[in-house]
């Protein structure tokens, strides 16, 4: 099983990870092949999201990790990264579109509310590019300083500085807020489930003041909510298996809207923190 690094965590964290053979493979592989790559630029290698939050199924999840740089990604580290992600996928072909990985430089993570920096990064649907990231990812930046584990480094929040809960659950607020404007007449069955679960989710977050993850969310919103149990449980089958037929895709679009507008009329006020 891989175990955290011996400077990032306490005597508790390792009970964190519990993953099966194939899993730890592949965080094996990154974890050397960016040692060997990265050298003396790598400050730490972190693992979050479901595989630390609960809930993660080997099946669909993605393995989410972000990697500190001592600077950002110069056009010859990021070549040799893409070939990594390349090899990790010819060994494990079942992960294509399944990693999500973020490059981000030590001062990217200290400055993200003030100024945007450039990070590389590779995410379901997407090959490995550059972004700009600013305080657009302080959701994410929360999550990794509060559950993130250190699989090579310092303690992720000796890079990171303090998000209050109140930062948080605006940004939640509003990221949710943007479904809003989805165009669901033009979104496939993968999207209508990720937006019926993120949005559940969201507004789980909001009204209890804690994060939770998709499939929690979704029980929650099916005892609370009944007459939208039928949608969270297709929008649950569509995570795995995201091929309906186009009669019910077409029927389902306009439930996903009105769910976003029943789900976002229930979004309790934010007082000013």
């Amino acid at each position: 099983m891989m175990q955290p690094h011996s400077e990032a965590t306490g005597g508790d964290d390792a009970a964190l990870i519990i993953c099966d053979s194939g899993v730890d493979d592949i965080l094996n592989y990154l974890r050397d092949g960016l040692r060997s790559t990265l050298r003396g630029d790598l400050i730490g290698i972190y693992l979050y999201g479901s595989l630390i939050s609960g809930d993660f199924d080997v099946s669909i999840s993605d393995i989410d990790l972000v990697v500190a740089l001592r600077e950002p990604l110069d056009e010859a580290r990021f070549e040799a990264l893409h070939q990594l992600h390349q090899n990790v996928l010819r060994h494990w072909p079942d992960w294509e579109d399944r990693l999500e990985l973020a490059y981000i430089s030590q001062q990217g993570l200290r400055r993200f509310r003030s100024e945007a920096s450039v990070i590389g990064i590779i995410s379901p649907g997407e090959s490995f590019h550059l972004i700009q990231a600013g305080s657009d990812w302080l959701i994410s930046w929360y999550a990794l300083r509060e559950d993130g584990v250190a699989l090579l480094g310092p303690p992720v929040k000796s890079l990171l500085d303090p998000i209050s809960a109140h930062d948080y659950l605006r940004a939640v607020q509003q990221h949710i807020e943007n479904y809003r404007d989805m165009d669901t007449a033009a979104a496939g069955a993968a999207m209508l489930a990720y937006t019926t679960l993120t949005v559940a989710r969201g507004l789980f977050t909001l009204l209890h003041g804690e994060p939770t993850s998709k499939l929690k969310a979704a029980a929650w919103a099916r005892e609370n909510f009944p007459p939208w149990s039928p949608l969270i449980e297709l929008a649950l089958a569509w995570r795995i298996d995201p091929r309906p037929a186009p009669r019910v895709l077409d029927e389902t679009r306009p439930r996903v809207a009105a769910f976003v507008d029943d789900m976002l009329a229930k979004v309790p006020e934010l007082k000013d923190g």
